[in-house]
């Protein structure tokens, strides 16, 4: 984890080093502000591979460390299947009422009977398919949800997971791995918005990924300050970022 304390100190420490001090009178509450944004864009680039390296979410071991603090396993997270189309032997599961909040789908297996076969686990493609596709996986026999070959594609709508039988089986419950949404940093010693006293909660993520968190942070806060030589420097320290 990532001392809340430190993140404070750096954003001041690099922010004094390249502006005045007129850039410098930041209230704390909108330095928290910029970080709980920049740990969202943070997390988004390392699952994202149009980045520098072109690696995505487990294109090698350091990108998933990165996240692996944020990664909810499947035995920890089932929900119940309904079918919601008889034409495209459609099902669906409800992201929202998975806890911790749901942020990116990994992976997930579903239990599916068929006959007598009764829970079989089927594996659930890890990469979801387009909305535009299905009709052609669907009628594709390499591609189609199938029983025997344990496997389905799946889609993601309006924050319903949905995946697909051939008409042959039915399915009851759905495993997920996704990643969650980071607790909110913060730190003591101001009102929050809902008029509660604030309190410590320190970065979730690993404590190598500090200075990265940091740059982030300081592009946010030097641009609404309107901080040029801080956006250029920190420009500059994002070229030899992971």
């Amino acid at each position: 984890m990532i001392n809340v304390k430190s993140l404070i100190y750096k954003i001041d420490y690099k922010l004094n080093k390249a502006a005045t001090l007129v850039h410098q009178e930041i209230p704390v509450e909108n330095k928290i502000v910029a970080l709980r944004e920049a740990e969202i864009k943070l997390i988004k680039t390392k699952l994202n591979p149009n980045n520098t390296l072109g690696f995505g979410f487990e294109a090698n071991k350091k990108r998933y460390e990165d996240l692996q603090t944020l990664i909810e396993s499947h035995h920890l997270h089932k929900l119940p299947l309904k079918l919601v189309d008889k034409i495209t032997n459609k099902w669906e599961a409800d992201l929202t009422k998975l806890l911790p909040k749901y942020m990116f789908y990994i992976d997930a297996y579903v239990t599916a009977t068929k006959g007598q076969c009764k829970n079989n686990v089927l594996k659930v493609n890890n990469d979801l398919s387009k909305h535009a596709d299905i009709s052609i996986l669907l009628a594709n026999e390499n591609y189609k949800p199938s029983f025997e070959y344990q496997e389905t594609p799946c889609t993601i709508t309006s924050n319903k997971i949905e995946v697909y039988t051939d008409g042959s089986f039915t399915m009851s419950e759905i495993f997920i791995s996704y990643i969650r949404y980071p607790k909110k940093i913060d730190i003591e010693g101001y009102i929050d918005l809902d008029g509660n006293p604030s309190t410590n909660q320190d970065s979730e993520l690993p404590d190598y990924l500090e200075d990265e968190l940091v740059n982030f942070a300081l592009m946010e806060l030097s641009m609404i300050t309107e901080n040029i030589p801080s956006v250029q420097a920190t420009g500059e320290r994002f070229k030899t970022q992971e």
